[in-house]
């Protein structure tokens, strides 16, 4: 009981100084977490953002030459048809499911509601390609291909547009610029897009009529890094400018997309920016344990003579030592553990508010911060021990002192 009582005695008499000091502890601790929570969402906005896609895809788009090649001219158009996709196909490797794109603006309607849409014609690969998910009834099949049936696949931007809640949209017709196509399925909306539908590809190219196209989706096989991808992406480039008879560094000719790329590139964006809260965050957490040392530096050096005092009337070192340590750990534990609990509740309430705000938009960020408990855990125990230690160094150097040195010590 004297032990504890004293411990409380010396913190009570220095309130300013122990709260000044626990204040720097849970502040350091509190920024770490908060600021690791931030990380973790700006990390979860991006992976949900690509989870809703493929990330194994290559789009190439039609450009225009800008070098002479081959007695060819600048200026020409490389545009895709069918032996583009029987090309990828058969003669480039890694190459896996390939559709073509084209492309119709316009407002779908029913009854007296209208909605803007990006109507899509595409093969039914291109629901693989891009991991279409379905809500309702089905994606384009090969049927509706051969047969260029007027069906299409609108998404749950469109749906909720069009329809009333709890009204199932399948077998509908929907007027987009003047034709007729019934429902077949309703799709999740894609990343921020907003007004998607599909329709077969075969469809769409006999009403727009069109021969040409300007875009490929296609899936790729075995490229796992960035490295993988611009390797690929150069070979691509290179037997396309063989197909189409353009040189080779023609970049304007094709543009070449590689999603899996722009993911690993994005991602390695926010592993430094992670980091770099790591930093921040360590570098708070060394200052609260810099405060700590000096406060007990000061507190060791005004109690040298009372150390000295206890020394010559039979105070064993160790039990010196130990009320020290331990005023040491109770300021670290309790504070630490105050700003571990005010930065998970600070986390946790900015992202119940940032999905209040998010509700009822059409674009979303996602972001919704996390915590991993294990590393506020850890973070807090390193932070006590080095309490701990900061407290246990001048102690032992001024139990050392002889008692007389330690009651005229000035």
């Amino acid at each position: 009981m004297d032990f504890w009582q004293e411990i409380f005695m010396a913190l009570s008499r220095n309130k300013l100084r122990t709260f000044l000091t626990g204040f720097a502890i849970s502040w350091g601790i509190f920024i770490l977490i908060v600021l690791l929570a931030a990380g973790n969402g700006l990390v979860n906005a991006v992976s949900s953002d690509f989870s809703d896609q493929s990330t194994n895809v290559y789009m190439i788009y039609s450009g225009e030459t800008s070098k002479p090649f081959k007695g060819h001219g600048v200026n020409r158009s490389i545009m895709f048809n069918d032996k583009d996709i029987r090309f990828l196909e058969t003669e480039v490797k890694n190459v896996g499911k390939v559709s073509p794109r084209i492309y119709r603006d316009g407002f779908a309607t029913f009854n007296d509601k209208s909605s803007s849409i990006f109507v899509s014609g595409v093969r039914p690969v291109f629901r693989d390609i891009n991991n279409v998910k379905m809500l309702e009834g089905r994606f384009i099949n090969e049927l509706d291909e051969k047969n260029s049936e007027k069906v299409i696949v609108i998404d749950e931007s469109v749906r909720d547009k069009l329809f009333d809640e709890g009204f199932s949209p399948l077998g509908q017709f929907v007027f987009v610029s003047g034709v007729a196509y019934r429902i077949v399925g309703v799709s999740k909306k894609m990343g921020d897009s907003n007004g998607n539908g599909y329709v077969p590809f075969s469809t769409l190219k006999t009403i727009t009529r069109q021969s040409q196209y300007w875009m490929l989706h296609f899936s790729v096989i075995g490229l796992e890094t960035k490295e993988d991808n611009e390797v690929f992406t150069e070979y691509l480039r290179t037997q396309l400018a063989h197909f189409h008879e353009f040189d080779p560094d023609d970049t304007s000719a094709v543009y070449i997309r590689s999603r899996q790329e722009e993911y690993l590139q994005t991602m390695k964006i926010f592993k430094t920016l992670q980091l770099f809260i790591w930093i921040i965050g360590f570098a708070m957490l060394i200052s609260g344990i810099v405060g700590v040392s000096n406060i007990m530096r000061i507190t060791v050096k005004e109690r040298t003579n009372e150390i000295g005092i206890r020394k010559a009337l039979g105070a064993k070192s160790r039990s010196i030592l130990a009320s020290i340590v331990t005023e040491s750990l109770i300021i670290t534990t309790i504070f630490g553990y105050i700003g571990m609990w005010l930065g998970m509740v600070v986390a946790e309430i900015g992202g119940g508010i940032l999905e209040k705000i998010q509700e009822g938009k059409s674009v979303t960020l996602n972001i919704v911060p996390t915590i991993d408990i294990r590393i506020v855990l850890m973070a807090t125990a390193l932070l006590i021990v080095c309490g701990v230690l900061a407290g246990f160094f001048p102690a032992r150097n001024a139990v050392k002192i002889k008692p007389i040195e330690a009651m005229n010590y000035r």
